[in-house]
């Protein structure tokens, strides 16, 4: 990635870019094996300047739409619904994954069309805190 501005601070800053063909299988896989980690969403660029849109919450999934040249990528969290939160992302230019290393865990860094870049960082897989996609399983 070419004259990034963002400071990642759990890892490097993510730079294997995923085609755009690929964006929803990428975005099913990444889901599913990241589902539950601890998360933290940046806002960074544009008018918003800096902003952390949330933090310590549970990554529920991603997903893109690229029907009809749309392109919007979905990031949802929370593991009630009380504590739902869905973030939006419209007209995506790229989307760059960094995958786990480590103690490190995955991010996603995804930039738009008007320059604003969004930043996902996860928790390792030891910090997990929903079952994985699919499971019965409930906790009280």
């Amino acid at each position: 990635m070419a004259d990034s501005t963002v400071a990642v601070k759990r890892g490097a800053t993510p730079d294997n870019e995923v085609a755009r063909d690929q964006w929803i299988l990428f975005c099913a896989e990444f889901t599913r094996q990241n589902r539950g980690a601890h998360a933290l969403l940046e806002v960074l660029g544009g008018d918003v300047g800096y902003q952390v849109e949330t933090e310590e919450r549970p990554f529920d999934g991603v997903s893109a739409d690229v029907k009809d040249w749309e392109d919007t990528v979905w990031i949802t969290f929370g593991d009630t619904p009380e504590y739902h939160l869905a973030h939006s992302v419209s007209n995506v230019t790229a989307i760059h994954v960094r995958p786990p290393a480590g103690l490190i865990g995955a991010a996603l860094l995804i930039e738009s069309q008007d320059g604003t870049k969004r930043l996902l960082e996860l928790s390792s897989p030891e910090g997990y805190a929903l079952p994985p996609a699919g499971s019965n399983t409930t906790s009280l």
